[in-house]
């Protein structure tokens, strides 16, 4: 059986069919989904903009850091959540979709960048918190900026292929 294939079937099931026809819960997932991403990668915009030395100077990077995790992973969880279902409720369409692709693959490419920064910069944190912040670690923030911008580009054009 083919991915395609198995979109298709998902996609058939009296349980996505369901979903995608309901008056109120499908606008509300989605409507979820974007405020919850909202509010995550508010949050991580203003870390990367501490990294790059464009607001917060006065504050340390680990304190920005530890605020803006607090709050940025549980919506990232919620994120994840209504992702999954509203693939589920569409999955041949947002799969044979080019944006869905390029959104999953640069999401992916985010996580290799998160965890870059966690393996490589975090942990000598406490020796640049208040200096000079690697430049390093300023390029994971500056990825991270571009990455996000092509993730809600093509999330947004996806809109307009389904």
């Amino acid at each position: 059986m083919s991915i395609v294939a198995l979109c298709h079937w998902i996609q058939q099931t009296s349980w996505a069919t369901g979903f995608r026809q309901a008056d109120f819960f499908f606008p509300l997932v989605e409507g979820t989904h974007i405020l919850a991403l909202s509010l995550s990668l508010g949050l991580i915009l203003l870390l990367d903009f501490r990294l790059l030395r464009l607001g917060f100077q006065a504050e340390p990077v680990s304190r920005v850091m530890h605020q803006v995790m607090r709050w940025a992973l549980p919506g990232f969880g919620i994120v994840f959540v209504t992702g999954v279902l509203l693939f589920l409720a569409q999955a041949e369409s947002a799969y044979t979709n080019s944006y869905f692709r390029v959104k999953m693959l640069v999401l992916v490419l985010l996580g290799i960048n998160a965890a870059l920064f966690q393996f490589k910069y975090y942990p000598n944190l406490a020796k640049w918190d208040l200096g000079t912040v690697p430049r390093g670690a300023q390029a994971v923030a500056v990825v991270s900026l571009a990455f996000w911008m092509i993730v809600i580009a093509c999330g947004r054009l996806m809109a307009y292929e389904l």
